[in-house]
């Protein structure tokens, strides 16, 4: 087993973080990114009640 020093358990649990975690949040983030788009894309074709008034 590698002895850590503090600064080197900080890089390891990162590099972890970042292999593990980070890629499957920024793709989750990009899917309702362009989720969100595409619903504001879709409602602007159609007249809002403010417009309707």
């Amino acid at each position: 087993m590698t002895k850590f020093g503090q600064a080197e358990f900080a890089d390891f649990i990162t590099e972890t973080f970042v292999k593990n975690r980070l890629e499957k949040l920024l793709a989750e983030n990009e899917k309702t990114s362009l989720n969100s788009k595409n619903s504001e894309d879709i409602y602007r074709n159609f007249p809002s009640s403010k417009d309707a008034a």
